[in-house]
Formats: structure tokens, C-alpha cells, sequence
């Protein structure tokens, strides 16, 4: 008892109102913002997450700008006003980290793109997925203050697993053709995809991809908080686990199974050892399994959509056709990236390039016609929308965020799970494509990830998830 009281004390004397108001966030974007669908369900669902998130984002970061802008104020009153704004501007980036310096860079090269468009002002909104420059500015900028202010608490966690299993719950009653809560139209259910309307919906995120992105950030997260947490409650983590596999397998997306697969393989040299040899032979051993594999799949044609196109990719005979049709997609895009190198055609505006994609819908039984909007490969996305400058300074961010994951891990199971988590979203972003009702789990896992870093701005945790 007297243990525990000690830690309530320390608690409750590293508090601060900018922590609270950062803990209070990342718990509703866990919740409201993942359970939400609003009221006309799947029709406008798109929609609704943008003003969600906007609100709740928008909110926080105006009550933070609020607290701080107050204690500024107390702090002058009092005579201890510190630096005028140049000065402690630049002594605020000497003490930033490189992932929230390259974070900045890429918000600023964003708002360039956005103002040298020839598509300005819808830039800001952006055309068809809200992805434009506003929403940008809200996944950046809510990043650095959690990266500064977060802490990754273990009541994140278990409230993650409680409404990931909602969540998963949820997806399972509709796959039995039921249509709890009104999400689907009436009369139609999860049973008509692809058939009486294009493509397939689930859960309270919708697109079956864009569901496929979020397990991938779920399931290595929760693979790695069971093998590296130590405490005996971390076990209740198979319940929502098993239903996030059994939903991922159930939906059959392909970028998931990459995702949840290669996340969950790559990140093990990292995330599951804590030795320096030990890591080391795994990730050789890692490299002679990932080259046996090529090698099987180059010789033995395997079969099946995947394996077969695989091996006619290894040996040089690639489709138009292949990963159902991205392959056309991504030709297409890398023909128009030319025109605008630099910061290319503005955030969000694929949809003016008047691109469209034809085939062939064996359901239907005739060809189909849709305009391609996006890449459906996010770092190919950036390329086309922000130009090199965008997608240098994104992945220059990727890069430092990765480095501090590999030094932290071996000491830090959340920074080893965090990782695993953004690494498997990451490995299914290159068949997947951003957008705000997924990204801002990207965005908070990346935020408390940078957090655990001891080169970030932001103070050291007192508290851990092995503390529960």
C-alpha cells in the first residue's frame, strides 16, 4: 500500500493541466471518434469524420494554445516573462527533436504546395478526401503536442482494447448480413458488396482498406504490449486481439495481411529483443527468410492472385491489372508527376487530373469505370500532391521517428509496441491511402512514440504501462 501511495503522489506532482488536456484527447479520439458514425451512417460517414476529427482536434489545440498563451501571460505578471518570441522561438527548435523538425518542414512545404497550386483555395479542404492542407496542419500539429505533452498511460491502452473489441464485435454482426444501428442503407448489408454498390463497408470506419490500415496499426501494437509488457492483466489483450484477427481474416484485404504480417515479422529484431547480439542474429536471420522466400516464389509459381503476380513481377512481367489494378494506378500517377517536381499539384487535388481507372467486374459482368482520386499508395500519394520537397521531408520524418524506435525499444516496451504498430501501418500504406477517419490513430501513435524518445522536447514519463 504504501508503494502504491507513493506512486499516486508522484503521479499526481508530475501533473500538469497540458498533460491532462492531451491524455483527455487521445481518450476521445480512442473512443467518440472511432465509435462514431453519425447519423445517416455509411451514406456520409466520410464527411462526418472530418468535422469529427476537425472539432476535436481544432478544440485541442486551442484549449492548449489557451493554457499556454495564460501561463505566459502569469509568468510576465510575475516578472519571470522569459525570451522575446525570436529567441524562444529558436530555442525551442534547438531543443525539438529531428522528428518534430521534419514534421515542421513538412507542414510548411504542405501549406507551399497548397498556396503555389493551381488549384488554390480547394487546397485547403481539399477536393474528394479532405485531405487537403487544413487537415495537414491538424495531424501535424496535434503530433508535435503530443510529442511534447503526452504519455502513454495505461489507460490508453485498455481503453484501446475495450473499443477495439467493440469495434470488432460490431464487424462480426455484420458480416451475418444484420445491420445493426442503421450504418448501411435500408435494405442493404455488408452481403451486397460489390454487388449492389461498389466496394465494401464495416465497423464504424467504413471502407474495408481503409479498416485493413487500422488493424495494421492495431494488431503488431497489441502483438508486442503481450511479449513485452510484464504484468499478468496484459493477457486480457487476446480477447480484443483474437477478434482483430478474425475480423482481419474474415474481410480478406490483402494490404492488411501485408500489413499485420510484415509489421509484426519486421519489427521483432526490434520490439521483441532487447540485446544487441540478439537483435542482430534476428535480423539476419530476417534477411536469409526474406531471401529464401523471393527465391521460392521466383521459381515455383505458387498460385493464387498474389503469389501468381509476385513471381511474373520477379521476372519482369508486370500488368496493368496486378494489386487489382494499382499497378495501372501508380503508371499513371508517376506520368503526370513531372509537371509540377517540386511541390507538386497541391494537397488533395487528384481528382482535377481526370484520370480514370477501367475494368472488368466479374460480379456485375461488365466493365466498370471509376476516377482515380488518390494513389492508393501513400508515399506515392505525397508525390503527386506535395511534390519531392513533400515526400523528402515526410519520409525524412519516418526515418528519425524509426531511429528513435530502434534506440528506445530495447528499454521502453511502450516505444517497442508504438513502433510495431506505425511500422505495420506504414508497411500497408503502400497499397492504402490516407485519410482522416484512419489517420489520426497514425498520427497519436507517432505523437506518443516520439514522446518515449529521450531526444524530444518532451519531459520523461514517470509513469509506464509495466506500472498498471
Amino acid at each position: 500500500m504504501r508503494v502504491k501511495l507513493e506512486e499516486i503522489r508522484i503521479f499526481l506532482k508530475s501533473w500538469s493541466a497540458l498533460e491532462g488536456v492531451t491524455l483527455a484527447y487521445s481518450l476521445l479520439v480512442l473512443t467518440v471518434f472511432l465509435l462514431s458514425c453519425g447519423p445517416e451512417g455509411y451514406r456520409h460517414i466520410m464527411e462526418w469524420k472530418f468535422g469529427l476529427f476537425a472539432g476535436l482536434c481544432g478544440g485541442y489545440i486551442l484549449v492548449m494554445a489557451g493554457i499556454g498563451l495564460w501561463g505566459a501571460v502569469k509568468r510576465r505578471a510575475s516578472g519571470k516573462g522569459g525570451d522575446a518570441w525570436p529567441p524562444a522561438a529558436f530555442a525551442l527548435w534547438k531543443r525539438s527533436s529531428w522528428v518534430q523538425r521534419f514534421a515542421v518542414l513538412y507542414l510548411l512545404v504542405t501549406w507551399g504546395s497548397a498556396l503555389c497550386s493551381p488549384y488554390w483555395p480547394e487546397t485547403v479542404v481539399g477536393v474528394s478526401r479532405y485531405e487537403g492542407a487544413l487537415s495537414i496542419t491538424l495531424y501535424v500539429v496535434s503530433f508535435l503536442l503530443v510529442s511534447i505533452y503526452g504519455r502513454a498511460r495505461p489507460v490508453l491502452l485498455w481503453t484501446g482494447g475495450v473499443v477495439l473489441a467493440l469495434f470488432c464485435g460490431l464487424c462480426l454482426v455484420q458480416f451475418t448480413g444484420a445491420n445493426p444501428f442503421g450504418l448501411f442503407p435500408e435494405g442493404l448489408s455488408y452481403l451486397d458488396a460489390y454487388k449492389a454498390y461498389s466496394g465494401a463497408y464495416l465497423g464504424t470506419i467504413g471502407n474495408v482498406d481503409l479498416v485493413g490500415a487500422f488493424l495494421s496499426l492495431a494488431v503488431p501494437l497489441l502483438v508486442y504490449a503481450l511479449l513485452r509488457l510484464q504484468n499478468r492483466r496484459r493477457f486480457w489483450l487476446v480477447i480484443p486481439l483474437g477478434l482483430c484477427l478474425w475480423v482481419l481474416i474474415r474481410m480478406s484485404v490483402t494490404a492488411g495481411f501485408v500489413g499485420v504480417g510484415l509489421g509484426c515479422a519486421l519489427a521483432f529484431p526490434v520490439a521483441g529483443l532487447t540485446k544487441k547480439r540478439s537483435r542482430l542474429a534476428a535480423a539476419g536471420c530476417l534477411c536469409v527468410l526474406a531471401l529464401l522466400g523471393l527465391g521460392t516464389i521466383y521459381y515455383v509459381d505458387g498460385g493464387g492472385e498474389l503469389f501468381h503476380q509476385l513471381h511474373q513481377i520477379l521476372h519482369g512481367q508486370i500488368e496493368d491489372s496486378f494489386g487489382t489494378g494499382r499497378v495501372y494506378v501508380w503508371r499513371q500517377v508517376l506520368q503526370r508527376v513531372p509537371e509540377h517536381p517540386l511541390l507538386g499539384f497541391g494537397p488533395d487535388t487528384m481528382w482535377h487530373s481526370e484520370m480514370a481507372f477501367h475494368n472488368y467486374n466479374p460480379v456485375l459482368g461488365r466493365m466498370a469505370t471509376s476516377r482515380i482520386d488518390t494513389a492508393h499508395n501513400e508515399y506515392l500519394n505525397v508525390l503527386y500532391h506535395q511534390g519531392l520537397l513533400g515526400l523528402g521531408t515526410f519520409s525524412a520524418m519516418l526515418a528519425a521517428l524509426a531511429a528513435d524506435w530502434i534506440k528506445s525499444a530495447p528499454d521502453s516496451p511502450v516505444a517497442a509496441m508504438l513502433g510495431a504498430g506505425l511500422l505495420g501501418y506504414c508497411v500497408q500504406a503502400f497499397f492504402s491511402f490516407s485519410m482522416p477517419i484512419t489517420a489520426p490513430f497514425f498520427w497519436l501513435a507517432a505523437g506518443l512514440l516520439a514522446a518515449s524518445s529521450p531526444k524530444g522536447t518532451a519531459p520523461s514519463a514517470k509513469f509506464t504501462l509495466d506500472k498498471s
